[in-house]
């Protein structure tokens, strides 16, 4: 179950710290400045839409600088298409789009806390995501969406209580 962590180049250094964070928690991360790949290809767009199918979970590090990317958009677009587990990683003050309030937003070092249990939790409880769930039947899609759907609230209510 890795975490694609989307990002704007400028807020590279928050997404290297929220990748150090859940490597110490033995979650498996894709972030493409650690991918070689990523680093010489010609076809970006074909790395970042493999690996995002490649991962159960899409963490969008999100800035005000973010809104001049098209990628973070896209990254989070693909993720939704396949009912990923998507959160936001908010770094300021900045206004986020409406978008984003359908999923989590993470804020914080206690969030990111919150992030790490609520991703093991869905392994305890066996909901995890597998990936061929996007190829499966309709009824395995559906219940991936509602797991994700679950994930999405139990985290967001997670957040809201502080605890």
């Amino acid at each position: 179950m890795p975490v694609f962590i989307s990002y704007r180049h400028m807020d590279r250094a928050y997404a290297i710290n929220i990748n150090t964070r859940l490597i110490q928690a033995n979650i498996k991360t894709y972030l493409d400045v650690l991918d070689p790949e990523s680093q010489t290809t010609d076809d970006i767009t074909g790395v970042i839409t493999r690996n995002i199918s490649e991962c159960t979970h899409l963490l969008a590090v999100v800035s005000e600088r973010t809104a001049r990317s098209w990628w973070v958009p896209f990254e989070i677009g693909e993720a939704t298409i396949t009912n990923r587990r998507i959160c936001s990683f908010k770094t300021g003050p900045t206004e986020l789009p409406l978008y984003l309030d359908k999923w989590p937003k993470l804020t914080n070092e206690r969030d990111i806390d919150f992030f790490i249990d609520a991703y093991r939790n869905e392994t305890t409880q066996k909901r995890a995501m597998g990936l061929e769930s996007v190829t499966g039947s309709e009824s395995v899609r559906s219940v991936n969406k509602s797991n994700a759907d679950r994930f999405h609230a139990e985290l967001k209510t997670r957040i809201l209580r502080g605890f």
